[in-house]
């Protein structure tokens, strides 16, 4: 499940991309350049936080498989 973190770090992405795309159009691409960076930057943290989300469950499950065995013998 999502955090509310994560929704609003996505939606802002989203957000600062729509934003540069208009400033593009309107100003040029050196005038909304710094926009576009902080859309990707936004992109990057959420693309972190949800790898670091499915390596703690990855590490959970495994753990919990190793208890498993440990049990079985």
């Amino acid at each position: 499940m999502k955090s509310l973190t994560d929704v609003i770090i996505f939606t802002l992405c989203v957000a600062f991309f729509i934003i540069g795309v208009h400033q593009t159009m309107v100003h040029g691409i050196a005038f909304s350049y710094f926009i576009f960076m902080i859309s990707l930057s936004l992109l990057f943290l959420f693309q972190y936080r949800k790898a670091a989300v499915k390596e703690k469950e990855a590490k959970a499950k495994a753990q919990e498989q190793k208890t498993k065995s440990k049990r079985k013998r």
